[in-house]
């Protein structure tokens, strides 16, 4: 399956700037449509003191949401005016859209391009966690680190791999969606052995099929764990993307103890595409 459709997290500070550059960079390789998302929740004083405000106060902070949500809106048309294509790409706000969250949202696109700690708006109550985002809109997520401005097709690609299903539907989609051309290095961490013969073949003879070199780095998770060593392992290889399957176990056990999604988001300084 092409890539026709990108939903971009957008809210005009630097680290949705950085995403957006990526995403037009898509858009641009891929003659994909792009649409620019702002989203935010409720807001905290209108929710917490709605019985409390006068209506002059509620329609003073409501006029404020709409005022920074045109600044957001003009600012992403002009980067696309810049960068990308004008023609093939528009603008939601979400917010306007009743019971309608940004991932239900995603899921009407092939992709979500967003930062890793998307959309303010000048208030906390405008952020949306991409793995979370990954978790429940049943696409691919990838996030971008602040300051980012490379390219994911000029470098190789890291592949997170421990065999299980997260993992497996993060390299379909790459594979499908990103048309990645290689070479890729498949991550196994937590032993230095080769992995025992399986019946069939494994990844390796899958992307040996699709005509990609591919090689396989096995590592011990070391006294740092498995989140730093995926982030050793892309700074060895220079890549410019590491491919993840987000929360094989579950997000309340992530939350609570910490896990490899939650903490990949704080490490990682370069791309991570994210599928559940």
């Amino acid at each position: 399956m092409a890539l026709k459709s990108i939903l971009a997290a957008f809210s005009g500070d630097p680290e949705s700037c950085s995403a957006l550059g990526l995403a037009l960079h898509l858009q641009r390789r891929h003659a994909a449509h792009l649409t620019g998302v702002v989203w935010h929740g409720p807001d905290a004083v209108r929710g917490r003191y709605r019985n409390f405000l006068s209506s002059n106060v509620s329609a003073m902070l409501a006029e404020r949401d709409a005022s920074a949500t045109a600044s957001v809106r003009a600012d992403f048309a002009a980067h696309v005016a810049a960068e990308g294509d004008p023609e093939a790409a528009s603008f939601i706000d979400l917010h306007a859209i009743a019971d309608f969250s940004l991932a239900e949202r995603a899921r009407a696109y092939d992709l979500v391009v967003m930062s890793r700690h998307s959309a303010e708006l000048s208030r906390e109550h405008g952020a949306a966690r991409p793995d979370a985002v990954a978790l429940r809109c049943g696409r691919p997520v990838i996030t971008v680190p602040k300051d980012y401005t490379g390219d994911i097709y000029a470098k190789p690609v890291v592949l997170a791999w421990d065999g299980k299903r997260a993992a497996s539907r993060a390299l379909g989609d790459a594979l499908h969606l990103l048309r990645l051309e290689g070479p890729i290095f498949v991550a196994r961490i937590g032993t230095a052995e080769e992995p025992a013969p399986e019946a069939g073949d494994d990844v390796i003879g899958l992307l040996g099929r699709h005509g990609i070199e591919a090689r396989r780095i096995l590592r011990p998770a070391g006294r740092k764990g498995i989140p730093h060593a995926l982030v050793e392992i892309c700074h060895e290889v220079g890549a410019g993307l590491l491919v993840m399957g987000a929360y094989e176990h579950s997000k309340l056990s992530e939350d609570l103890l910490g896990g490899v999604t939650k903490d990949i988001l704080s490490l990682a300084d370069l791309p991570v595409m994210m599928s559940h």
